[in-house]
């Protein structure tokens, strides 16, 4: 045999057991893909997750497959009770949008609120039954295209009643807009 034929054997060799020992690998792992269907995730159960998670809620739109505002409320529902309960099961008629609503409608934009809680709060008192949270919020616009776009940031009063033993908001009112 030439020396040529026996180098490209040689490699060729090389690139099998290389091949073989990767599929063996591969092929031998037991891991699956991630999730977190085995991880318990706690409810949302005090008044102060209540009051962030909902104004998440409230704040976070898709224009191209909601008509308002109003459908984000009526979607958490369940979490609500008192005037924004009632708010939240009859569609208003006229129906408010931001005047950006019909922009980003067409170029499939989502808006997105991200709540939390303002510092220097006291605390929720064990025994209470209806509390009052102040409650920051800043909505970024992401466009199909990645970029995002945020909003002036809003601060909120959140009212909020236990409903047995859950925390609901009953209302809320705009402190202030771009602080």
């Amino acid at each position: 045999m030439s020396r040529m034929k026996l180098v490209l054997l040689a490699a060729l060799v090389i690139a099998v057991a290389v091949a073989a020992v990767a599929v063996a690998i591969t092929l031998g792992r037991e891991d699956e893909p991630g999730t977190d269907a085995h991880v318990h995730i706690d409810p949302i159960t005090t008044a102060d997750e209540v009051a962030v998670a909902v104004m998440s809620g409230v704040h976070t739109w898709t224009p191209a497959q909601q008509q308002s505002p109003w459908d984000a409320m009526h979607a958490i529902a369940d979490q609500l009770t008192g005037p924004m309960a009632t708010a939240a099961a009859t569609r208003p008629d006229p129906d408010p949008t931001p005047r950006q609503w019909p922009a980003w409608a067409r170029s499939g934009d989502r808006v997105i609120g991200a709540a939390s809680l303002a510092s220097e709060q006291d605390p929720v008192a064990g025994d209470a039954h209806a509390a009052q949270r102040v409650v920051q919020v800043q909505q970024k616009v992401l466009h199909t295209d990645g970029a995002t776009t945020p909003l002036e940031q809003i601060t909120v009063t959140v009212e909020l009643e236990l409903a047995g033993d859950h925390w609901k908001v009953c209302g809320y009112q705009y402190r202030s807009v771009g602080d």
